[in-house]
């Protein structure tokens, strides 16, 4: 066991596993039923950014209550991980759960600073949430190196391919659209409605990278589960309970 900094948080094993479940299902149903609402009250096109379902009405509600209470769960669910896992590196693990907490903490502020109001703010706070979750994916992965679990580790890889993939053609893909468009006296909806045609393979990729860091979310529970199991062992070991 190496020393980890801070207390760990008073979780049973069962009560783990459901942070671990409300980490990735909390911020998936957000964004669905947000999505779905703005989806069915006229959007300005389809495809839509994620963001754009920030907007007025009860999709304006979903949004942000769900994602910021996403964004506290997420960042409990971090804290949680880097105390109960055994990693092969535990500086870089340290700093994984930093980058983990970083992206947590900028989901809560991107549910505030909504596309329409806050433009900047919003811009700025997306990008550190999708960035840093997509570098804590990376981390993770390399931290726990032989502490990881097969399954937990596929997982991992497959949710970062995903995310990364999705973070690069979302930014190149808008950013080229964007570039041609003058944004002068323009509102975000104006804008965006310009810079269509890169939306429409930004705005999907945008779903991938969400899509993918679900996935890595999901997949400490395989490595949960797997230190249960193993102090479960070992307290029988040590009972004198085994045959």
């Amino acid at each position: 066991m190496h020393p980890r900094y801070g207390r760990r948080l008073p979780l049973t094993t069962k009560q783990g596993l459901f942070l671990a479940h409300a980490s990735y299902l909390m911020p998936t149903l957000t964004i669905v039923l947000a999505m779905l609402i703005h989806g069915s009250d006229e959007p300005r096109a389809i495809p839509f950014f994620i963001s754009e379902t920030d907007a007025t009405g009860w999709q304006d509600a979903v949004f942000t209550f769900g994602l910021t209470v996403s964004g506290f769960v997420q960042m409990a669910y971090a804290w949680h991980l880097y105390h109960t896992l055994d990693a092969e590196h535990p500086k870089l693990w340290f700093a994984a759960t930093c980058a983990g907490m970083l992206a947590a903490a900028n989901t809560v502020l991107v549910s505030h600073f909504d596309m329409y109001n806050y433009i900047n703010p919003h811009i700025l706070t997306a990008m550190v949430a999708f960035g840093g979750g997509v570098i804590w994916a990376y981390l993770a992965g390399r931290a726990l190196g032989s502490g990881a679990t097969l399954r937990g580790g596929r997982l991992r890889r497959g949710g970062f391919t995903m995310a990364a993939f999705g973070f690069i053609v979302m930014v190149i893909a808008f950013q080229t659209a964007a570039g041609e468009v003058n944004p002068t006296g323009l509102t975000t909806v104006e804008f965006l409605n310009q810079a269509q045609d890169g939306v429409r393979i930004a705005a999907p990729a945008e779903y991938i990278l969400v899509a993918g860091l679900m996935v890595c979310l999901a997949s400490f529970r395989n490595e949960l589960l797997a230190k249960e199991n193993q102090t479960t062992t070992n307290r029988k070991d040590n009972d004198g309970t085994d045959d």
